[in-house]
């Protein structure tokens, strides 16, 4: 039983969550939470390593999208952290669309000791964003989080467009070094406006991208010829499931029509040798302090601390930096 149980131990650390439940934990129920706790407190080792079909994915379509990778108790804490949580209430932005409806975020540009920042430190997470970037732990780092609120028949749409759309403007040039993980809250459907995909789109390259209503979004003549070539695919999750998303991905969502919320975390992350220009809206280098995928439950809820207010994104900033490269390009082509 113990040599059998020790090649099981290897496969443990190599199966993602939803097998270790229904196989391991199973045949061997005590052996196997002795184990779990083991590694969740590694901070060297993730609890739900990236699997090779997923990566593939992720280089193959643009996006990938990971199932089972926190717990329903993770995920409670989370979403239960940002119902208690007043400083992010306090900095939300009302993001409108083409048609006058809203979406709300906030965002911030440095991870905290709080529930968010174990989400975002947490091994789990920087292992995907490692592996997409093929970088290292002192090359990663965190360039913001956000957290998306659409709410039932109120949440408005967001327009088609690349990450790296607005990344490109603060100076960031490598597109292949950056990428949002999103962790769903609550289960994202059509009905509810969950993402939808361009699958390939980011092999195009970087298209340009213009104002619309308050959003920034692709140029309309290129994403015609965009969707006439590729799929889109929606991407519902469950709440506890992930999405990598190449930062040159196209993608949307639409309107919240249903009586169920939509809530996420997104988190972007960026490489050491592919950072902003200073005297920006974004954060430049700095290193990252790696927790253990442990630190979330026993973090509990925690939400921002009163005095990051300065390190939140605020709506006019957010808005003002797009429409001045808008600006300068019209003086350009005036002379």
């Amino acid at each position: 039983m113990a040599s059998a149980l020790g090649r099981h131990c290897v496969q443990f650390i190599r199966t993602p969550t939803a097998t270790i439940s229904s196989h391991l934990r199973r045949r061997y129920p005590l052996h196997t939470q002795v184990l779990y706790r083991y590694l969740s407190s590694d901070n060297s080792v993730s609890t739900r390593p990236l699997a090779d079909d997923e990566l593939s994915a992720y280089r193959r379509d643009g996006f990938s999208i990971l199932r089972n990778v926190y717990t329903t108790e993770e995920i409670d804490l989370l979403r239960e952290t940002v119902l208690q949580d007043q400083t992010l209430k306090e900095n939300v932005m009302n993001m409108v669309d083409g048609s006058g409806k809203m979406s709300r975020l906030t965002l911030w540009r440095h991870d905290g000791d709080d529930t968010y920042g174990m989400f975002s430190r947490g091994r789990r997470m920087v292992e995907f964003a490692k592996a997409a970037q093929e970088s290292t732990d002192d090359g990663v780092y965190h360039f913001h989080t956000k957290i998306m609120l659409k709410q039932p028949h109120v949440g408005g749409r967001w327009e088609w467009h690349q990450d790296f759309g607005y990344w490109y403007e603060v100076g960031c040039l490598q597109p292949e070094k950056m990428l949002s993980i999103m962790v769903a809250i609550d289960d994202a459907t059509l009905e509810n406006g969950c993402l939808e995909v361009l699958r390939g789109s980011h092999k195009l390259g970087r298209l340009h991208h213009g104002n619309t209503g308050e959003q920034v979004g692709a140029d309309p003549w290129a994403l015609e010829k965009a969707i006439d070539l590729l799929d889109v695919v929606p991407c519902e999750m469950k709440a506890g499931d992930v999405l990598m998303l190449h930062s040159n991905t196209l993608h949307k969502s639409n309107a919240n029509t249903s009586d169920k919320w939509r809530r996420c975390m997104i988190v972007a992350f960026t490489t050491k040798d592919c950072q902003p220009k200073p005297d920006t809206i974004a954060p430049l280098y700095f290193a990252m302090k790696c927790v253990p995928d442990s630190a979330i439950m026993e973090m509990g809820i925690k939400g921002r601390a009163t005095d990051s207010v300065e390190d939140f994104l605020h709506h006019d900033d957010n808005v003002n930096s797009f429409k001045l490269d808008e600006q300068a390009e019209a003086a350009e082509s005036a002379k």
